[in-house]
């Protein structure tokens, strides 16, 4: 008995002894992240400064930077970017040059082996030795400011303590990366589907591709009023499904080129669904004459994929004093130094993404001309394990990717021509009218973007910013094919120069007629006819249109939703104007609400689902089911056409042996079908078009209901859409997602409509502005504003963002302040 006491004794010590230690090792580690809190209040050392530099916080972590001149505020803005922020800009610069393996290991060494071939840290290295003077000068002030802003904290970054690494210096270069990560995420997955469509045309010919990926249609929201019309169906002879189906071939190599669920933990941006994913982002703008006081206002909001903390980072310039003094507010992307959106108080602007097609795809011959082909060895190193040499191939400069085993192909895109890169942005700051912010726009050198701009005059314009690079016409100097794809035999390509950057001639739209414009990622022009002076409500201020290309570019739907909103109010204030951003209401749904209603109340009735229909609002509410339903049989209906009708034609000899997936304006050749339910393209095993549908219904019942063990009405739209924004670390690490992430939360809205919303993407930012009125102006940003969990800026406003609560564009009072000194 005493030596059962003695050791039941023992054993209470050493549990005791484990739990001091794990307590100790807890309270060393809550010490080591504290000590690498950013420094808000006192004073701080800046070298490179010319005078001091303040950065006030609100509450909500706005940074307010104040200094006496451009380079000393880009010194304070990398200073808090990088004492908030170092990890993310790490993570970004590293995922374009394709350098994560050196932090992360072979987890990340896929993604890197496919960003590798792009070479982008050589090309932006060299690149910044040709800017211009200004330019250099402010990234090198900012990079002083970052690497000034991690000497300054107590302790390296919490994240690289977790990694066992130790954080790299910031080189102005760094900056340029950043912005070519934002190519990847703009115009990354674009380049990948433009070679596939380019591949499907050449396998179903151009009749039936343009049955499948039309141009345009009724869902058109154009701005010149143009509105296309979808190829025509195909005859039974060619396209019948009533005859014997062929084997399909089986799926060949691999992609080189990176997706977004390569090291999906890394990745700012997610396929947020199976059957169509969303694409990004909306910006609206009325003139002075559609405001009810008579100033123009302009609204964005830039859908992107959802993180902890948000990929923006809001900021508040003051500039000098006087007469010329500047202040500028709005987001930023920590790793650059330029105000991405916001309004200087005599212009705002915003952004959309034009889904052009900036790239061509070249395939190669099958023996390449040598002295054009060359080779160059990239080392990626990864952490805890070897060194791995890369082989990259170039013809005539453009990186060779293999795409399907049997082909070679090269890709001309501008994310890898040095010329696309610049500062020109920053020079908004001083912008002081529409055409002038325009004309910065169009001449800057980012990924190209559909362009809002209001101005304090009462304006409004429109332009695709980004710079003019030589597409349209393919290496060998003929006219590219139709605009899709750019798919180039390789005959023509055999004598193709390298690409040389060029300027050209910008599309802009100034003062339209009736004081509206909007974007939302659709087409935005006839691209075979260009407008003339006063078409559809266009201004005769028109100029430079001329073929943007198809990158994929959206059905139009969202975009038609806002353009009727927009035209539907004779005068609008923040409020209305805002308030079209919260827009979830169906209106693309509503034929296929009628479909399924229609075969619901057939000779075999569905009487839940009837219900359902008769009780749903019409909206993409959270507490709908009626959306959900009607929402995943039109993703069964669309998923099936694709493959029954997709498999003949695919198995003909000469086609790549790959599968494909559909894009949204694969919409109008469903609808078509559906509406006159041709017998030749009905998919086999059914007796009639609505024995199909009434299949799809069933199966969509079944798995809502989890095969009958819940009522069809408990599986809200909330529930499917829960909201998924967490931090990058949680994602490799889920035991770390407790106390990183934001909560999940059933969530409105989704593609086809203003109010986009998906479990980890959606609107990054609402931004709502009249410049000269910024008092009034209205900034809500989910993920919050720092990085760090301990800050009381970790997710700050997010539970705003969730609400739907506006908060205002302009800093509060300061509740920190810390003076940088030279």
């Amino acid at each position: 008995m005493p030596r059962s006491r003695s050791t039941g004794r023992l054993v209470v010590r050493i549990l005791l002894a484990v739990l001091a230690l794990l307590a100790l090792l807890v309270a060393v580690a809550m010490w080591e992240m504290q000590r690498s809190l950013p420094q808000v209040d006192g004073q701080a050392r800046a070298p490179g400064l010319r005078t001091p530099v303040t950065i006030a916080r609100d509450t909500l972590g706005t940074a307010v930077v104040k200094g006496a001149n451009r380079l000393d505020v880009a010194r304070g803005l990398g200073f808090v970017h990088a004492q908030e922020r170092f990890f993310e800009m790490d993570l970004t610069r590293r995922s374009a040059a394709g350098e994560l393996s050196e932090l992360f290991g072979a987890i990340a060494l896929e993604r890197d082996r496919k960003r590798r071939p792009h070479r982008m840290r050589a090309m932006l290295t060299a690149r910044y030795a040709t800017l211009d003077a200004g330019d250099q000068a402010l990234l090198q002030a900012y990079a002083d400011g970052v690497n000034a802003g991690l000497a300054g904290l107590r302790a390296r970054p919490w994240q690289y303590v977790l990694l066992r690494a130790e954080p790299r210096a910031w080189q102005p270069a760094d900056s340029l990366l950043v912005v070519g990560e934002m190519f990847w995420m703009l115009q990354g997955s674009s380049v990948e589907d433009g070679l596939e469509r380019a591949q499907l045309r050449e396998c179903v010919g151009d009749d039936v591709f343009d049955w499948l990926e039309p141009r345009g249609g009724a869902w058109d929201a154009a701005l010149d009023g143009s509105v296309l019309r979808p190829g025509a169906m195909p005859g039974p002879g060619r396209l019948d499904l009533r005859k014997p189906l062929p084997p399909l071939p089986a799926s060949g190599a691999s992609a080189t080129l990176a997706r977004s669920d390569d090291a999906a933990f890394l990745d700012d941006e997610a396929r947020p669904d199976p059957h169509e994913p969303l694409v990004g982002s909306n910006n609206w703008a009325v003139s002075g004459g559609r405001s009810v006081t008579g100033d123009a206002m302009l609204a964005n909001d830039m859908h992107l994929g959802l993180g902890v903390p948000a990929i923006w980072f809001r900021a508040q310039f003051e500039i000098g004093d006087g007469p010329d003094a500047i202040r500028a507010e709005g987001v930023t992307l920590p790793g650059v130094p330029a105000l991405v959106a916001g309004s200087n108080g005599h212009v705002a602007w915003g952004f959309t993404n034009s889904y052009g097609q900036w790239f061509d795809w070249i395939e190669l011959p099958a023996q390449p001309d040598a002295s054009r082909m060359t080779h160059v060895t990239e080392t990626i190193h990864v952490k805890g394990g070897d060194d791995v040499a890369i082989d990259v191939a170039q013809f005539a400069g453009l990186p060779v990717l293999e795409k399907d085993g049997a082909h070679a192909y090269a890709l001309r895109w501008s994310a890898d021509m040095a010329g696309a890169y610049d500062l020109g942005l920053d020079r908004l700051l001083g912008a002081r009218d529409v055409a002038t912010a325009l004309a910065v726009g169009a001449g800057a050198g980012i990924p190209h973007q559909n362009m809002l701009v209001a101005d304090a005059h009462g304006d409004i314009g429109w332009t695709i910013a980004g710079r003019r690079l030589p597409f349209g016409q393919d290496p060998g100097g003929g006219a590219a094919a139709d605009g899709f794809g750019r798919f180039v035999s390789g005959a023509r390509a055999a004598g193709a120069p390298a690409p040389v950057p060029a300027r050209g001639v910008a599309p802009v739209i100034e003062a339209p007629a009736d004081g509206l414009l909007w974007t939302a990622n659709a087409r935005t022009f006839d691209q075979a006819q260009v407008p003339g002076p006063g078409a559809s409500g266009v201004s005769a201020r028109v100029s430079g249109l001329r073929a943007i290309g198809d990158g994929g570019y959206d059905l139009g739907a969202r975009a038609q939703q806002i353009r009727d909103r927009l035209r539907a109010t004779a005068r609008f204030d923040e409020q209305t104007l805002g308030a079209i951003q919260f827009d979830d209401e169906a209106l693309f749904l509503r034929p296929w609400s009628g479909r399924v209603a229609g075969v619901a109340t057939g000779p075999t009735a569905r009487p839940d689902v009837i219900r359902l229909l008769k009780d749903w609002n019409g909206r993409a509410d959270a507490d709908q089911a009626g959306y959900r339903l009607v929402r995943e049989v039109r993703g069964r209906v669309m998923d099936a056409l694709w493959a029954a009708w997709t498999r003949p034609l695919l198995a003909r000899p000469g086609c790549a042996r790959r599968d494909y997936a559909w894009h949204a304006r694969f919409e109008y050749a469903v609808e078509q079908a559906l509406d006159t339910q041709p017998a030749h393209l009905l998919p086999p095993g059914f007796a009639d078009w609505d024995a199909f549908l009434l299949a799809q219904l069933d199966a969509t019942v079944a798995s809502m209901t989890r095969d009958g063990t819940r009522p069809l009405a408990q599986a809200t739209w909330g529930e499917a859409n829960a909201s998924r924004i967490g931090h990058p670390l949680a994602r490799a690490l889920p035991v770390l997602s407790r106390w990183l992430d934001m909560p999940s939360r059933p969530q409105s809205g989704d593609g086809n409509m203003p109010r986009v919303s998906a479990p980890s993407f959606g609107q990054s930012q609402r931004l709502v502005v009249a410049p000269g009125h910024e008092e009034r102006a209205t900034l809500s940003m989910p993920g919050g504003q720092s990085g760090h969990p301990m800050s009381p800026w970790y997710g700050a406003g997010h539970g705003d963002w969730v609400a739907g609560r506006a908060l205002p564009l302009l800093a509060g009072p300061a509740r920190h302040v810390l003076e940088l000194d030279p």
